[in-house]
């Protein structure tokens, strides 16, 4: 070895020890506790600061598989010392219990939809109850929208979603369907206090029928976008965007031949709203291969109606992957600064299969990763895309407790996930050990040229040996620049914590 390598070697090994240690992490855990019991079967941290944090979990309040649902929302202190609680049921109407549509968050509030279609009264009525986190209480149930019905098999159906900013909640109300008809929908806007500031009538160029799939935006100036897929199961699907503001409504057709849109998501930057996401050049092939393969991602200029750029992935990049393309590709998550954008994509599959010798309960299994995240600016330009190599399936209760959470920081994605410590430190796989699963918390800094720079945390396990099996924070929210909490999973054990990178 010459003078001239050694110092290169030398002065990698200081760089690499260099990034290890400038990042550190601290944390903070509960007790393990089971998570069968009432209030923390399925929770989710909601609104947490530095000195405590809250939960809710949606449940079933008997074990019929068609039991009411029962919500329990908790307040704890990062000693798992309760402070407050609350529990409540969804509404009911002539003994039938409502159906949750979905739980929106808002400025320290929780709102609950739901809806019930009866017959009897011929009316399908849009419920919301709101938590305020403030004074810790649930609101009387509330009416905000009665679509007239004569069957329940033709009830229409509901769709909600509140604006980043947290200020406006828009309703979609897809009325009934009528045979040889358009479409006709409903949009009605409401304040954070749910007072009403908009309602309009609207019929579509679509067929009044249900093989739609569609997403619902609402923006912070009161657009409401809505993302509707046609023709899913056919050769060329077709996605189209309309845009209503106020009385006026428009629609663009984004898709085209050989541009077939898979995932995508409305943003906003500059005042410019745009469309994001993946897409694939042919859709019949991949079906006999287990899926569709997404091979470019797009940025759609709504406001101004034109593609801005539909990039096919490097030779790089699919160098990295199966086949030529992603499969079952997903968006995690899409964050924004300045003119910057950060695609973040997984790819995600769950299957379902019936237990043996039982009814109405099924076999899950998850299978998650490789990932990808791409940046680009608005204009279209691409600044890097970086691989996230990856792949871990799971069954039933543990779910997708491998993904991971993207903030930005100095100018940078950072990405917290966990890995498995064998795969860190690169051990051999011994199998029926017990810690192969053992997994530690890791921070993955993408720098401007897409290289990734993982620091491993390795004091961030929680229990004892036996309980470490498949940990993994499943859920981790931002508190401020360097407070998360976090929720970790293991062995049908779970606990809550909070971690500062300092």
């Amino acid at each position: 070895m010459n003078k001239i390598q050694f110092n290169k070697i030398t002065l990698l090994l200081i760089l690499l020890s260099t990034t290890v240690f400038s990042q550190t992490a601290n944390f903070t855990w509960t007790d393990w506790a089971k998570n069968g019991h009432n209030g923390y079967q399925n929770p989710n941290i909601i609104f947490p600061t530095t000195e405590d944090f809250t939960i809710y979990s949606i449940e079933k309040s008997g074990s019929h598989v068609y039991a009411p649902k029962l919500i329990y929302i908790t307040k704890h202190d990062y000693n798992r010392q309760v402070l407050k609680d609350v529990s409540f049921k969804l509404p009911q109407r002539q003994r039938m219990d409502a159906t949750l549509i979905d739980v929106i968050e808002g400025d320290n509030k929780l709102y609950f939809f739901s809806n019930i279609a009866l017959k009897k009264d011929g009316k399908n009525v849009l419920y919301v109850q709101v938590f305020d986190n403030d004074s810790f209480t649930i609101s009387e149930e509330k009416e905000l929208f009665t679509l007239p019905i004569e069957k329940v098999n033709n009830s229409g159906f509901f769709n909600v979603e509140i604006s980043p900013d947290k200020n406006t909640i828009a309703v979609l109300v897809n009325n009934v369907f009528e045979k040889k008809q358009n479409e006709k929908i409903t949009t009605v806007l409401f304040d954070k206090d749910l007072n009403e500031i908009a309602n309009s009538n609207f019929t579509l160029n679509f067929e009044s029928e249900r093989a739609y799939k569609e997403q619902l935006y609402i923006t912070n100036d009161k657009t409401v976008h809505i993302v509707k897929h046609t023709d899913i199961f056919k050769k060329e699907p077709k996605t189209a965007v309309i845009t209503i503001n106020g009385t006026d409504i428009n629609t663009q057709q984004v898709s085209a031949s050989e541009f077939y849109i898979s995932d995508s998501k409305v943003i906003t930057v500059a005042n410019t709203n745009y469309l994001i996401g993946f897409a694939t050049d042919n859709v019949k092939p991949g079906i006999s291969v287990g899926g569709k393969k997404d091979k470019s991602y797009f940025l759609y200029d709504i406001t101004n109606g034109n593609l801005i750029r539909n990039q096919g992935w490097s030779d790089t990049i699919l160098k990295k992957v199966l086949g030529k393309g992603f499969l079952d590709l997903t968006i995690q998550n899409v964050l924004t600064q300045d003119n910057n954008i950060y695609l973040i994509g997984e790819c995600y599959k769950s299957e379902s299969a019936l237990k043996e010798g039982a009814s109405f309960e099924y076999d899950y299994t998850y299978n998650i990763g490789p990932g990808i995240v791409v940046k680009l600016d608005t204009a279209g330009q691409v600044k890097y895309e970086s691989y996230l190599k990856y792949s871990d399936t799971y069954k039933n209760e543990a779910k997708r407790i491998a993904s991971f959470y993207p903030f930005l920081n100095n100018g940078k994605l950072n990405l917290l996930t966990t890995e498995k410590e064998y795969v860190l430190k690169e051990k051999k796989i011994v199998l029926g050990n017990k810690k192969i699963e053992a997994r530690a918390v890791i921070l993955n800094t993408i720098d401007d040229t897409g290289d990734q720079t993982i620091v491993p945390f390795w004091d961030s396990k929680v229990g004892g040996e036996d309980l470490i099996i498949d940990f993994a924070p499943t859920f981790t929210k931002q508190i401020d620049t360097n407070n998360f909490a976090i929720y970790g999973y293991g062995n049908l054990y779970h606990a809550f914590g909070k971690m500062t990178l300092n």
